[in-house]
């Protein structure tokens, strides 16, 4: 009788240590702040270089032949190098003007460039270097940078908007990247800037613009609203420079 006694005591110890899992997966899932899987690989990209180069050797340089949908900044991250990089190596003086076919040299990992050399060289003929962020909308910041929102830390601002609001390009650059999903942010659009900074909008009700089309400073490429997670019509708003998230407030005029 004791054995079985044990026994089931033992079963009903187990249920509920299965049960308890269940739910502390549960409540991680609901309360999880990754971004969609369509948006996972290109965020990573973003952070700043940890990754040994997949087709370089050490010391080496190494040719690379842009395929269809190559951006810099994607190239850059398969290889494990800075885009600062590739783009000082390669002379390339606008970012958005890269064909498939085109060969570009890859330098080895440790190769560095300056940061004034990087912006002027990366920058098209007649702009000027010194463009600086602008607001994308005007309105109250509602969640400001690095301060806790439903249990994530913000990297970026949240700017009160109305549906259907005008967002407004911070910077020229080109669209790399597009996402259109009811759930994490939303729809959202990211821009590359010619300096190797980057710009993201979220929580929009509609994107204006496509992948790989050029902007220019100003131009209207999404429309506010709540889509994704957003609890009411707001922009989520982000900086990144050299790969990091920066305080917008420090740098919009």
């Amino acid at each position: 009788m004791r054995f079985f006694a044990s026994k089931d005591f033992g079963c009903i110890v187990i249920i509920l240590l299965i049960m308890n899992m269940l739910t502390g997966c549960a409540t991680t899932h609901r309360s999880s702040t990754s971004p969609p899987p369509r948006l996972k690989k290109e965020l990573d990209s973003l952070k700043p270089d940890t990754t040994t180069s997949r087709t370089a050797k050490p010391g080496r340089s190494s040719r690379y032949t842009i395929k269809q949908g190559d951006t810099i900044w994607r190239i850059a991250f398969n290889h494990g190098v800075s885009p600062d990089d590739i783009i000082r190596i390669n002379n390339i003086r606008d970012v958005a003007n890269i064909k498939p076919g085109q060969q570009l040299m890859i330098p080895a990992k440790g190769i560095t460039g300056t940061r004034e050399v990087t912006s002027r060289a990366s920058l098209p003929p007649g702009r000027q270097s010194n463009e600086s962020f602008i607001w994308p909308l005007r309105g109250k910041i509602l969640y400001g940078f690095d301060k806790w929102v439903d249990g994530y830390k913000n990297k970026g601002i949240d700017i009160q908007a109305s549906n259907g609001q005008a967002v407004k390009a911070s910077k020229s650059g080109v669209v790399a990247l597009t996402s259109d999903r009811p759930d994490g942010w939303g729809k959202v659009v990211v821009l590359q800037h010619n300096d190797g900074s980057y710009t993201w909008y979220a929580y929009n009700s509609r994107i204006l613009v496509n992948k790989g089309d050029r902007v220019t400073q100003g131009q209207t490429i999404v429309k506010a609203g709540s889509t994704g997670r957003a609890k009411r019509d707001m922009l989520h708003f982000k900086i990144f420079l050299h790969g990091v998230p920066v305080n917008p407030t420090y740098h919009l005029q």
